[in-house]
């Protein structure tokens, strides 16, 4: 329902009648929060009472992943082009010479994928045209195929990871183009009891795992590690 005035149960004019009983309290302690610091900063009365009335009649939803401006497919084609793989993303390996030999593949935690009839193979930092590359040598190599046309794409990349000072700390998919604000957003948000002045972010692209601090600002890569700490006081 829309956040406007209407009637209460007792048919009497209430600019609450929109809530639910439980919220009412809430919701004029919140105001009278607002009306307070407004005073305070110095804010005329007119324009304490329009921002009130926008806050209140233009909520604004939870982000999700699904609600982030995703780019432009020329650009996620460029950056897919460019993406290294590491533990936990997953490739499609298509064997045009030999259908049979085509399949999915997560990369393990040691960096290797297992195709068929090519063995182990180390793949962690590469492209997936690189990849590519060392399938084909490997197929000719070992005589499995004289003429080796595949190709391979990414299929899913590994997720990030938020700990800490957050509504819902975990593991969540990988939107392109990210940043520490909009993945805190996607996390539920921060906690009272976060500190925004001291999160890290650990990297596992080629600054292989270094922890550093970040801001809201910094971007988000797969696979980061971002702790939110609890303030001291």
């Amino acid at each position: 329902m829309s956040p406007r005035a209407g009637r209460n149960t007792a048919g009497t004019f209430s600019p609450f009648a929109w809530l639910p009983d439980g919220d009412v309290v809430s919701f004029r302690i919140a105001i009278l929060f607002r009306l307070l610091a407004a005073l305070r900063c110095g804010l005329a009365l007119p324009a304490i009472v329009l921002s009130l009335g926008l806050a209140a009649c233009d909520p604004q939803p939870p982000m999700t992943a699904n609600t982030l401006q995703q780019p432009s497919q020329m650009t996620q084609t460029i950056r897919m082009a460019e993406y290294r793989v590491a533990p936990g993303d997953r490739v499609r390996v298509v064997v045009l010479s030999d259908p049979e030999l085509s399949g999915e593949y997560e990369i393990d935690s040691a960096g290797m994928i297992s195709p068929r009839m090519a063995g182990r193979v180390s793949v962690v930092g590469m492209t997936p045209a690189e990849i590519e590359e060392l399938l084909r040598t490997r197929y000719r190599t070992d005589g499995l195929l004289r003429v080796a046309r595949l190709s391979v794409d990414l299929v899913a990349r590994r997720p990030f990871y938020i700990l800490g000072e957050v509504g819902r700390p975990g593991s969540f998919p990988y939107v392109s183009g990210i940043n520490v604000a909009q993945a805190i957003a996607i996390a539920g948000g921060f906690t009272r009891r976060a500190s925004k002045a001291r999160m890290t972010i650990q990297r596992f692209n080629q600054t292989r795992g270094m922890e550093e601090s970040v801001t809201e600002d910094s971007p988000v890569g797969p696979g980061d590690i971002i702790r939110v700490p609890e303030r001291w006081f």
